[in-house]
């Protein structure tokens, strides 16, 4: 019986070489961690468990990530950044009309945080506490929103960012976040419809002022 043929370094298999399916494999743990971690916690979840889910071996976590630490801060990231996304594109590409473009930027971070429970239970819960490397990816990410808010606001103001405007921006998504979280955790939620009322209502009051 011959003995099974290794891999060569950089030999291509089924089309992808080395770098690609190492990637796709990456990328496969990210899913599957997204789908745990949004669905039964990060601290109850094991590299088993995400393997399992992912259909890898855990020389394959070990190949793209130190620990499950590492893990959730890639979940944290592709969940955030979709968020982040699905934001700029409610805002539409009229620069003009500024209540149109906060009421679509809000009605879609409210339909992805309904449609995906895995978004807001990673991005609101399970990223607290867990270590400072989290801690700064938090902060690092609600600077992200900051900068999506600003961009949604400012062509319509036609006034460059300064630190007051930067600081009115943070507040606003502060206030935005907390809604969401407080939303998703309520045993009987408001409708949706409600939801992003009650939110236009406080950006429009603070963004009012700056368009008068």
């Amino acid at each position: 019986m011959s003995s099974p043929r290794l891999e060569e370094p950089g030999r291509t298999y089924r089309g992808a070489g080395p770098q690609q399916r190492q990637e796709e494999r990456r990328l496969r743990l990210i899913d599957a961690a997204v789908e745990v971690f949004g669905t039964t916690g990060y601290r109850s979840a094991t590299v088993g468990k995400i393997c399992a889910v992912a259909g890898l071996t855990k020389r394959y976590f070990y190949e793209s990530f130190t620990d499950s630490e590492a893990l959730l801060l890639a979940a944290y990231g592709t969940v955030t950044d979709r968020l982040r996304e699905d934001v700029l594109a409610g805002a539409g590409r009229d620069p003009a009309d500024l209540d149109t473009r906060v009421r679509g930027a809000l009605t879609a971070f409210f339909e992805s945080v309904a449609e995906d429970p895995r978004i807001p239970r990673i991005a609101f819960q399970e990223v607290l506490g867990v270590g400072p490397e989290v801690d700064r990816a938090y902060r690092r990410v609600t600077l992200e929103f900051v900068d999506a808010v600003l961009f949604v606001i400012n062509p319509a103001i036609d006034r460059a960012p300064d630190p007051h405007l930067h600081t009115l921006a943070t507040g606003l998504v502060g206030a935005v976040l907390m809604i969401a979280q407080q939303w998703v955790l309520s045993e009987k939620p408001q409708p949706i419809e409600a939801v992003i009322a009650d939110a236009h209502t406080i950006l429009s009051s603070v963004l009012g002022r700056l368009t008068d």
